[in-house]
């Protein structure tokens, strides 16, 4: 061979190496260690405070309760007339919390200290899940009237892109499919959007920083999301189980039997997750992904879930149309759970926030 093609063969051996280096760097840095999540316990932006928030769907407000006490602080009024809040998010960066309006094509922000308003970002119709990043400072929303995926930069609180349906890429969607709930791996690297279609859910994985489609999986009817450690927790209330996925690829890694489970939440220790049809909560050990307790709720339609800090204490809405109670338990170290208190929160609890 010679001199010159063999440096030119080297420098493509070298530089091969060091993207491969990259990405493997790129994914460690993906994973959260059980030392970085305590750290970043311990170092509340909010001083000793923490909150619970639940969105009345039906009230056109936020009740605020102290998420160690499970007391109630007050009420956050949305400014339209006949709002719909349905779920929120919260920026650190930003200290502020966002909160989509179904009826009014927007989203509307407020300081996360003081509770005031601060704005709004015009998107598209039926705002629903949403999910924000602080490493990337990206909010994604899901508007399911629209069918179409809002990708917000917060640095701007502008619109960046609206993903369609990728009928391109997934074919075999039909005229029923509708985006609906979405997360953002803990680098940013990775948004991933559940796809209702009838019996089926796709999971849907894209770069967020360009928002292309990198690939997806089926799963069972009415799906939803939850990244944990390397993990993706995927619940299809109507196939009765949850699918864990890798988060890097979207590797199948096993399934978790639960009748009819549906909202999704984590502490350092267990996943929570919500028999919504069946009026139970069930506790899984994360660590060997089984079921260590279940308790049945008091009242119907247990929706949606959000653990304190410490993983203490559970925060759970019940929805429907003439529902109001929000629930607190607290985890005991076994998994179990004890009722502490409830409260009338509000017309139709519906998505609930912890920060």
């Amino acid at each position: 061979m010679k001199q010159g093609s063999l440096f030119l063969v080297l420098g493509i051996m070298m530089a091969f190496f060091i993207s491969c280096e990259n990405e493997t760097n790129r994914f460690k840095n993906d994973i959260p260690t059980e030392q970085s999540i305590e750290n970043t316990d311990q170092k509340s932006h909010y001083g000793n405070q923490e909150y619970f928030l639940v969105a009345n769907r039906g009230a056109s407000t936020i009740s605020v309760f102290n998420a160690k006490t499970t007391d109630y602080i007050t009420d956050i009024a949305l400014p339209d007339l006949g709002a719909q809040p349905t779920y929120l998010a919260h920026s650190k960066r930003n200290n502020a919390i966002y909160v989509g309006d179904f009826a009014n094509k927007k989203i509307v922000y407020y300081d996360a200290r003081s509770f005031a308003l601060k704005g709004e970002i015009a998107i598209e119709e039926g705002a629903f899940h949403l999910w924000i990043n602080n490493r990337v400072n990206q909010l994604w929303v899901n508007n399911i009237v629209s069918k179409a995926t809002s990708v917000i930069d917060l640095n701007s609180n502008t619109v960046i892109k609206t993903l369609p349906l990728p009928k391109d890429e997934i074919p075999e969607l039909t005229e029923n499919a509708v985006q609906h709930d979405v997360t953002i791996s803990p680098s940013g690297y990775a948004a991933y959007v559940t796809i209702l279609d009838g019996p089926k859910s796709y999971v849907v994985m894209y770069a967020t920083h360009n928002q292309k489609y990198i690939k997806h999986e089926v799963v069972g009817g009415d799906a939803h999301l939850l990244p944990v450690g390397t993990k993706l927790y995927v619940p299809a209330q109507e196939e009765n189980k949850i699918t864990v996925f890798s988060r890097f690829n979207l590797e199948k890694l096993g399934e978790i039997p639960f009748s009819s489970t549906h909202g999704v939440a984590h502490s350092r220790r267990f996943v929570f997750t919500t028999g919504i049809a069946d009026n139970k909560v069930g506790v899984i050990d994360r660590y060997t992904n089984t079921i260590v307790s279940e308790i049945n709720t008091n009242y119907n339609v247990p929706h949606n879930l959000a653990t304190n800090r410490k993983g203490n204490i559970l925060f759970l809405s019940h929805s429907g149309g003439s529902a109001t109670q929000v629930v607190f338990y607290k985890v005991k170290r076994n998994g179990t759970l004890q009722k502490i208190s409830e409260y009338d929160s509000g017309l139709n609890p519906f998505g609930v926030l912890r920060y």
